[in-house]
């Protein structure tokens, strides 16, 4: 049987492959070599610090041992590399509320708040589309508009901040920014209308160089028949 350093030499080996360093260290826990484990665990995690799995697996061996300080640790890292992810939820939630998916959307936005309690902006728009939807299609909310905006639908979110403002005239900061968003659109089609312009320039220039190209060479052509 291979002793320890030929198994690491195959751990290093092997290294470029998730699954195979994966199954050698699993192989190495289930013959209960707890300590070669934690070795080899050690050996990829320097090289690929970021293997979930791996650490999970030195995490558990060190919770089997006892060492309960450095299974802590190590559980910690992972939960850490989980809540920088957690982002995800997040944008699963908005493209399932795109595809009119609400049940999964609902469920996407749980996950990510259980990871990111202070997001007051995600928290609002899980109350928005965990009301009935009767409820939801008669209340419109700035949250929902909001969603609409950052998704780039700038005349969705208009008309839901218009329909925010008719049901509650006295929000003067959905009328603010309603009219910010207006004026955004504005300057959208205002930029829209020079570039087109430009572009017509452009083309009328272009015109104009054709023709006086196409003089040009004619020109050249009759005073090359002249001189035969």
């Amino acid at each position: 049987m291979a002793g320890l350093d030929d198994i690491y030499d195959e751990v290093v080996d092997k290294i470029a492959t998730p699954k195979a360093r994966l199954l050698l260290v699993e192989t190495l826990k289930k013959e209960g070599k707890p300590r070669a484990v934690i070795q080899a665990c050690k050996k990829v995690l320097e090289i690929f610090p970021d293997d979930l799995h791996i650490r999970r697996l030195l995490a558990e061996t060190y919770f089997d041992e006892g060492s309960l300080d450095l299974a802590e640790m190590e559980l910690n890292k992972i939960a850490q590399q989980i809540k920088d992810l957690s982002y995800i939820f997040k944008f699963l939630s908005e493209l399932f509320i795109r595809k009119n998916k609400i049940d999964d959307a609902i469920h996407s936005l749980q996950l990510y708040l259980a990871h990111n309690q202070g997001d007051q902006e995600a928290a609002d728009l899980l109350a928005e589309i965990s009301q009935p939807r009767e409820e939801q299609s008669a209340l419109p909310t700035s949250t929902l508009a909001e969603l609409y905006y950052r998704q780039g639908q700038l005349d969705e979110a208009i008309k839901v901040y218009e329909q925010v403002v008719a049901s509650f005239p006295a929000d003067e900061k959905a009328k603010h920014r309603l009219s910010a968003l207006k004026g955004e659109k504005g300057a959208q089609e205002g930029k829209m209308e020079t570039t087109g312009s430009a572009r017509e320039r452009q083309l009328k220039l272009l015109g104009v160089l054709e023709r006086w190209l196409a003089a040009v060479e004619h020109r050249k052509m009759e005073a090359l028949q002249a001189r035969a």
